[in-house]
């Protein structure tokens, strides 16, 4: 009896995972939604399935996506004449399907001059692929937004290569630049600040660097030396620290893994933190994978308000609790277990309070690959962390500091996210990734004993980047 029992549980469990397989197949994300899926579709909503049932239902899936996909390119297939309606407000960006349209429409909605944005994307349409990606369309928008300082009519350029990215790289130079601006420059048309384009245009009159009003640093002609010979995968933020790493004796190893800190993305008291690249450079062996739990470490001691808890829910905010943190004197030796005290005191006083906040605008991430009949299958998913306890385990688990990040994901600053892969019954940690939720831009991804995430991880992050809008951080 029990036997025959354990057969009906076992043939039961089989058939869940059948469908939840199924559900995973047609993107969706519990039986509940599969289920609606197919009440919607005009399928039987039951669970007892044939394998020729499954099928129709992955093919019906298949078709519907191409004929949706068919829809969307017809809608998008006479771009010039949505360009015209968007800008004759004869059309809503918000009703069309095309983030590309949804850009130009918002563009055209914000823009000084909306004839110069129209005449500019119609020509850009006919002679470039700069509107097949939204991200070269926010580009533009910010280019014509500078119309009053073009050195060259748009008419004049044409393309001389089928690649997006020199071709963006090109227009913007044709606009601004008569002499040498160097590429990773391209990045602040891309998710640049108004003071940022600022500089590009600067440089392109054949101005130093070091004449350029609001810069974050001060910076010596040695430095600016080395600003313009930053690499093509940075952003202008990192080209500082890769400026500054070099006129102080650095190397690229070191100014590499600099940009992965939080010091590529704030300037704050400056004058200390060049004391810190001081010692990174005095201390070539010094492996380099520490850097970031170092620089977490002080910024958390120097400038951290710290939330300390009296009971349960009950809490009050005091200032760091070093504020005068100075470099002087510091081994690698003492500072590293410093850091790795500062770990441990870390989860300890976790136990005292939880911070919690509120979920960011994104949405979580699943995405499969694989089938399950082939045992090849395995499903990656990416999840939101919206507690301090939640940061501990992570940090934990991971052996890294993620945990010092509570007050930024509080104050919305900053999310936290874990990536997790399952394959078969099993279900691996694999990394942690910060998200900056206002610049939208994934600045640091970071697995066990802060390692480097793996190109398959990273190609899963991209994907999830695609969907929510995010920017990839060009060094990571």
């Amino acid at each position: 009896m029990a036997s025959k029992k354990n057969k009906l549980i076992g043939k039961r469990q089989e058939r869940l995972s059948a469908i939840m397989t199924q559900a995973l197949a047609l993107n969706l994300r519990s039986i509940e939604e599969y289920r609606a899926w197919c009440g919607a579709e005009g399928f039987s909503a039951g669970l007892n399935k044939t394998r020729i049932q499954l099928m129709r239902e992955r093919q019906h899936f298949k078709y519907e996506q191409a004929t949706q996909k068919l829809k969307q390119q017809k809608r998008e297939g006479n771009r010039r004449c949505v360009i015209q309606k968007l800008y004759t407000n004869e059309l809503n960006g918000k009703d069309l399907g095309s983030e590309v349209m949804q850009e130009i429409s918002a563009g055209f909605r914000k823009a000084g001059n909306r004839k110069l944005l129209r005449t500019v994307l119609l020509q850009l349409d006919e002679n470039s692929k700069l509107l097949t990606h939204v991200d070269y369309v926010k580009g533009i928008i910010k280019l014509v937004a500078h119309f009053h300082l073009w050195l060259r009519p748009v008419s004049e350029w044409e393309p001389k290569t089928r690649n997006a990215d020199r071709q963006f790289a090109s227009f913007a130079r044709h606009l601004f630049a008569r002499y040498e601006v160097p590429a990773f420059m391209d990045s602040v048309w891309l998710r640049g600040s108004v003071k940022a384009q600022g500089w590009f245009i600067h440089l392109g009159k054949g101005e130093n660097i070091r004449t350029a009003s609001s810069l974050p640093i001060t910076m010596t002609r040695k430095m600016a030396h080395h600003f313009f010979r930053t690499p093509a995968n940075y952003d202008v933020k990192a080209a500082f620290r890769w400026a500054q790493v070099h006129a102080l004796g650095g190397n690229k190893r070191i100014a590499d893994a600099v940009a992965e800190t939080r010091m590529a993305r704030s300037f704050k008291d400056d004058e200390f933190w060049l004391s810190v690249l001081l010692f990174f450079i005095a201390n070539p062996l010094l492996d380099t994978q520490h850097y970031g739990p170092i620089v977490d470490y002080i910024w958390h001691k120097k400038y951290e308000n710290r939330m300390l808890f009296i009971e349960r829910g009950v809490a009050r905010e005091e200032g760091p609790e070093q504020p005068n943190f100075s470099m002087h004197g510091r081994t690698p030796g003492t500072l590293l277990r410093q850091v790795e005290d500062w770990h441990r005191r870390l989860g300890r006083e976790s136990r005292g309070g939880n911070l919690n906040w509120e979920k960011s605008s994104f949405s979580d991430f699943r995405y499969r690959e694989g089938q399950a009949n082939s045992r090849n299958m395995k499903v990656w998913t990416i999840r939101e962390l919206l507690n301090s306890s939640e940061l501990v385990t992570e940090g934990r688990a991971q052996s890294h500091c993620v945990a010092t990040y509570a007050r930024s994901c509080f104050t919305g600053a900053t999310s936290i996210w874990t990536m997790d892969l399952q394959e078969t019954q099993a279900r691996r940690k694999m990394v942690t990734i910060e998200l900056q939720n206002r610049s939208k831009i994934i600045c640091q991804v970071r697995g066990l004993r802060n390692r480097k995430a793996t190109d398959r991880e990273m190609d899963v992050i991209r994907r999830w980047a695609d969907m929510e809008g995010l920017t990839v951080a060009a060094y990571l």
